[in-house]
């Protein structure tokens, strides 16, 4: 039987979001390892769970905002054994895409980057650690699994719903200091 662990980072200031999270992950994979980890980026947070409690074959790297559809992670499953990154969709409440161009865009069809990753405990290894970010996070590791031969592709059915509420753990210092570890990360991988 194959097993899936859900990581989390969360502020721990959006607990009906996270109950929305887990809910829906539970209806349809009862016997999912959810972890969740509060004060750290998200970047530190899935580092964390990764190395010290994930027991999963399969590790999916969420947010505590984003609700996944029924069927997401059968379709990321079916692209991730292909060798590609399935890319999440994100849409708003009303069904429209967060990101017009990337989150409607064509099944398979090449993308920049990913916000909720499918990896597997081999994937990460080969990968290493996310940069200890808020931000820049998801942009830098979908570059390295870009770059180590897993595009970034469109997945129908990876889905989820973004919920709406207040972006409380958004501020401006921690914008820099995420672009500021994003930059480094790209320098030293002779990006920038």
């Amino acid at each position: 039987m194959t097993m899936l662990s859900v990581l989390i980072p969360t502020t721990g200031r959006r607990p009906e979001m996270l109950a929305q999270v887990i809910a829906a992950i539970r209806s349809e994979h009862p016997a999912a390892q959810i972890l969740t980890v509060t004060g750290l980026t998200w970047g530190a947070g899935l580092n964390y769970l990764a190395r010290r409690r994930a027991l999963g074959d399969y590790w999916s790297c969420s947010c505590d905002d984003t609700v996944p559809h029924p069927g997401w992670l059968d379709a990321a499953i079916l692209m991730l054994e292909e060798g590609l990154t399935p890319a999440s969709r994100y849409l708003h409440e009303d069904g429209s895409p967060l990101r017009p161009g990337t989150d409607d865009a064509p099944h398979r069809a090449p993308v920049d980057w990913c916000r909720s990753f499918l990896l597997t405990p081999a994937i990460y290894q080969e990968i290493g650690p996310f940069i200890d970010a808020t931000w820049y996070a998801d942009i830098d590791y979908s570059e390295r699994l870009a770059a180590s031969g897993r595009p970034i592709t469109a997945c129908d059915g990876y889905t989820f719903t973004h919920l709406a509420g207040e972006r409380d753990w958004l501020d401006q210092d921690e914008e820099d200091r995420s672009r500021g570890l994003y930059e480094r990360s790209q320098r030293e991988r002779g990006v920038a």
